[in-house]
């Protein structure tokens, strides 16, 4: 397992099978279905607490806190995001689900708060497409209404190891993944040896394209076994004050690991964080 104090395994696993796709177009939004189809799984208090999925409908109130929604408004399948939930009063329940979705995530904090960091798990089997997400939160009047949030998809490709990252803010952050052979691959070396390759680089040189994230990826039956180490770098905060990131690991057969952390200031404020190394 991946050795950082940063580090979050998630509970949940992903049902959808792993295969290898290219970017396209966006699909219409408020899809339909089961939100377990769309998202994996939710946490917060650095993966400590996990979201319960719930059947049927979303509940509804207007008793209790309003809330306002910020963070990362981008990721690929088999990604996840982040949710920053900002409450006019203390809440200790948030309920996570899609518009036009059936179903929910419930999320039940151990104490009270009025902040709190959401981490939501894409499903590896999604397309390209935008996602309505909603957060009510529930003080002690009782829930309040939902606030709302697009979240953009980009499809990239799966395989037996997928390695990405997104982020918050137009600045350019770089994801090194470091195989079995100690061959990295980033934006420098797109393609290893081992098979495994970068699909995905986003902002590059400063140069904005919104996208906010970047995807490693060694397709199925092509990752070999072995030790592979995981770094994240600040290349140019391209006039941004602040880049708040999620990085999420995909090993075939193993439960998905996450982890987030911030970049403050200017780029060379800021030290590479190496989130050190996982086994397939």
């Amino acid at each position: 397992m991946i050795t950082t104090s940063r580090l979050r395994v998630m509970l949940g696993s992903f049902a959808a099978a792993l295969s290898l796709s290219s970017c396209s177009s966006p699909e219409a939004l408020a899809p339909t279905g089961s939100i377990a189809d769309l998202i994996a799984f939710v946490s917060a208090r650095d993966g400590t607490v996990q979201a319960t999925l719930q059947p049927g409908a979303q509940p509804s109130g207007t008793a209790g806190p309003t809330v306002t929604v910020a963070g990362i408004s981008s990721a690929v399948n088999g990604g996840s995001t982040q949710a920053s939930l900002d409450g006019t009063g203390t809440f200790q329940r948030v309920v996570i689900g899609i518009e036009g979705v059936e179903g929910y995530y419930d999320l039940v904090l151990p104490s009270g708060t009025t902040l709190e960091d959401v981490v939501l798990g894409l499903s590896p089997s999604l397309g390209a497409r935008q996602l309505r997400m909603r957060y009510a939160v529930e003080g002690p009047d009782g829930l309040g209404p939902f606030a709302s949030q697009t979240v953009r998809i980009i499809r990239v490709g799966t395989g037996d190891v997928q390695v990405n990252i997104s982020w918050s803010g137009a600045s350019d952050v770089d994801l090194y993944v470091t195989d079995p052979s100690n061959e990295t691959v980033y934006y420098g070396n797109r393609d290893a040896a081992s098979g495994g390759g970068l699909d995905l680089d986003s902002n590059a040189a400063c140069v904005i394209d919104g996208k906010n994230a970047e995807n490693i990826v060694w397709p199925a039956n092509q990752a070999p076994r072995g030790t592979y180490r995981v770094v994240v770098r600040y290349f140019d905060d391209c006039g941004v004050a602040r880049s708040d990131w999620v990085v999420t690991v995909l090993a075939k057969g193993q439960a998905p690991q996450t982890f987030t952390g911030s970049f403050i200031g200017p780029t060379l404020s800021n030290v590479p964080a190496d989130l050190g190394t996982f086994t397939f």
